[in-house]
């Protein structure tokens, strides 16, 4: 071992004696935030050159990102007095945040938000679907992560400092950090005014530019929801019709059954992917969608690759997740009744009930469903048996179907009134890696797919052809039925998959958050269909698709899909806030906060004065049922 010279030694001491200093323990603090957030940067930012070169422009942006880590290691030394211990936890803390971020982006296209941070029940059911070999590296990682800011805790050794400056250094920091928050952190002008790669709308753009600590904070200031602009409950409250009354009408109502597929979609409508000789896994969507009458199309829905209860919400509400401005679930604020799709059905006398093979706690539902109508729910905790019915890690599509048809039969034997049925499907939820075993092969490509890119599809084409086959099934049984039975069926959202854009890219979809928009709307597009037995299409009060303006492309905003419904076999029903809605959608069929599509299915970034009034009126009217309407 190499001996160490007097100078040296003299050196080390003068050093150690330095750090021990105010000024040397601040510059250790302040060495380690600009570490730490260049650490984050590195792991989130896939944009790192034309980062630095915004930083060079804008350098606030970067101090709006090492401030908060600064303020934290500040924070955690003064209650501790141990600079190793504050800097190891801040450290593993953010590093483990910025690899869940860059793991959600890929997966979902959407950065970690602070809402994420209170689904942590819903984050545990979704683990245990995981393969094994990956749930084993999440708890090494997870026992790595806590092990090293204990092990620093009870290597490092305390600095003396006395109480006084201690608690004015805690009150200083806490003092600086409310006072960062509101002037900056929560300042919506200042966060849009730095600028952004690609499409300044998309978060993960937001996010990879501007710093995922910055961005983080600024998520978390602006996730109550606020009041719009020149918004006043009295305004809304004169629209709404308080005195109305159900219709007393003698004609015979449809029985309607409502079914969201979980990550239906129709990916396997692409050029370079053949299932000659396989199952075609929409082989019955086909079928009924080419049938005279059926209505189909797409719906623009609020997410990607997750959200299921955000399009819930537009389908059965009539109301617009993108225009709440909040990153929380839409179910989040759904406190009292809701006088959406299914209060109203109950108000013309459908009995109403609500099936979901999940947990009944997921996005809160036990307590939504009933507040939006729905009499009876079939949650997983007393309808269903994992055990039994599970595959993929969640309850199949049999069971589920099972238990639509089961309830459907038993009502129609029991009662003549109608029935409204809504059922949120789960088998096909992800991740998709293994979800169904091994799998053969069940499509050929003539684009060169490696091994997991190949298992992949094929995991997720098992899936939807399982739904597929319970569509079929469902068709049949409404066929035979002298009942008039009218069957709605849409995906909530496109799959999620951990190799995150890939496969759209290599596949040549029109599908890009950066790019045209259409390729940006392309990014929330899920089939649905509308299709009635005869007994329906018998009925007096039946329209059709043109009777009612919907889109000769399809194409409708989700928020608008269940307001076209009630229209289409209720038309001598509608309330004030579904009349609204289908009067804006004869106009403008898609309306997506920056995209737009008209009836003539021209896309558009801005629109009318007297649309915008419209819109703007909606907005309104779903602030005020919301917070302000009165509810019995």
């Amino acid at each position: 071992m190499k001996e160490q010279t007097p100078e040296r030694t003299s050196f080390l001491n003068k050093a150690k004696k330095f750090l021990s200093t105010p000024a040397g323990i601040a510059l250790t603090l302040l060495c380690a935030a600009v570490f730490i957030t260049g650490i984050v940067y590195l792991i989130t930012t896939t944009k790192i050159l034309y980062v630095g070169r915004n930083i060079l422009h804008a350098p606030t942006m970067l101090l709006l990102n090492i401030l908060p880590v600064l303020l934290a290691l500040l924070l955690f030394f003064f209650l501790t007095r141990k600079i190793g211990f504050s800097c190891s936890l801040v450290g593993i803390v953010l590093i483990f945040f910025a690899v869940v971020d860059r793991v959600k982006v890929s997966m979902r296209q959407e950065p970690l938000l602070p809402t994420d941070l209170t689904l942590a029940k819903e984050v545990i059911a979704i683990l245990k679907t995981f393969p094994v070999y990956q749930l084993v590296l999440i708890g090494v990682m997870l026992i790595v992560f806590a092990a090293l800011p204990v092990c620093s805790f009870l290597k490092s050794k305390a600095i003396v400092l006395p109480p006084l400056p201690r608690i004015l250094g805690l009150v200083l920091v806490l003092t600086c950090g409310f006072g960062a928050n509101h002037l900056w952190y929560a300042n919506q002008t200042l966060y849009d005014s730095y600028p952004t790669v690609d499409n300044p709308y998309f978060q993960v753009n937001q996010y990879n530019t501007r710093g995922m600590i910055y961005s983080f904070l600024h998520q978390f200031n602006i996730m109550q929801v606020k009041a719009p602009e020149g918004y006043t409950a009295a305004d809304i409250r004169t629209l709404e019709d308080t005195d109305w009354t159900p219709p007393v009408s003698t004609e015979k109502r449809p029985h309607i059954i409502m079914i969201m597929g979980e990550a239906f979609s129709d990916l396997s409508e692409n050029a370079h992917l053949d299932f000659t000789g396989y199952r075609d896994p929409m082989k019955n969507w086909k079928e009924i969608c080419a049938e005279e009458g059926t209505i189909s199309g797409h719906v623009v829905v609020p997410n990607f690759g997750g959200g299921t209860s955000n399009t819930e919400y537009d389908v059965l509400t009539g109301c617009a997740t993108r225009y709440l401005g909040s990153s929380l679930p839409s179910y989040s604020f759904i406190h009292s009744d809701f006088d959406g799709m299914p209060r109203q059905l109950q108000k013309l006398g459908y009995e109403t009930l609500s099936i979901h093979p999940g947990y009944a706690w997921f996005y809160n539902r036990q307590n939504v469903y009933p507040d939006l109508g729905f009499a009876a729910s079939y949650f997983l905790e007393d309808s269903f048996d994992l055990a039994t019915q599970g595959y993929g890690g969640y309850v199949n599509e049999t069971a589920t179907m099972d238990k639509i048809i089961e309830t459907l039969d038993t009502h129609i034997k029991q009662t003549d009134t109608p029935l409204f049925s809504f059922t949120v499907t789960i088998q096909d939820h992800g991740p998709y890696e293994k979800k169904y075993g091994t799998l053969e092969q069940n499509f050929s490509s003539d684009i060169e797919l490696n091994e997991t890119q190949t298992d992949l599809l094929t995991q997720y084409f098992q899936g939807i052809g399982d739904a597929d086959e319970q569509i079929g099934r469902l068709k049949e049984y409404a066929e035979s039925s002298d009942e008039p039975i009218v069957l709605v069926y849409f995906g909530d959202h496109l799959p999620g998959f951990s190799n995150g854009m890939e496969f759209f890219d290599l596949l040549d979809y029109p599908i890009d958050a950066n790019g045209s928009p259409e390729e940006q709307l392309a990014v929330y597009e899920t089939p649905y269909l509308i299709w009635q037995n005869e007994s329906a299409k018998a009925l007096k009060n039946t329209k059709t698709a043109a009777e009612i303006g919907l889109p000769e492309n399809g194409l409708i905003s989700s928020q608008f899909l269940g307001s076209a419904v009630l229209e289409l076999f209720l038309s001598d029903y509608e309330s004030p806030l579904q009349h609204e809605n289908n009067q804006l959608r004869r106009e403008l069929p898609v309306c997506a906060k920056n995209i737009y599509v008209d009836a003539n299915g021209t896309y558009k970034t801005e629109i009318s004065e007297e649309q915008q009034k419209t819109l703007q009126r909606l907005i309104n009217w779903q602030y005020y049922k919301l917070f302000d309407e009165k509810n019995p």
